[in-house]
């Protein structure tokens, strides 16, 4: 696949996540929220913020490691094992 097609591939996914609806939470986080209706947006924060760390930290050191191994190996410098 060349770049080209990447890139807008990427930018698609990207729009349509962008326009995604809002999804339930669990019925747990459900019930919290609704028994603290003051702190309800403050929860609901907290709970995105710790979702989007979830699935960008890992998704983000795989990145970083194929990107460390595939520039080692084409400068010759991935050592033998």
């Amino acid at each position: 696949m060349t770049t080209r097609p990447r890139i807008v591939l990427a930018s698609l996914v990207l729009t349509l996540a962008s326009f995604s609806p809002t999804v339930l939470a669990c019925p747990n986080c459900k019930e919290a929220v609704a028994a603290n209706q003051g702190e309800a947006q403050g929860m609901a924060e907290g709970y995105n913020w710790s979702i989007l760390f979830m699935l960008g930290v890992p998704a983000s050191l795989l990145g970083a490691g194929g990107f460390a191994i595939r520039r080692a190996a084409k400068q010759g410098t991935f050592p033998e094992l």
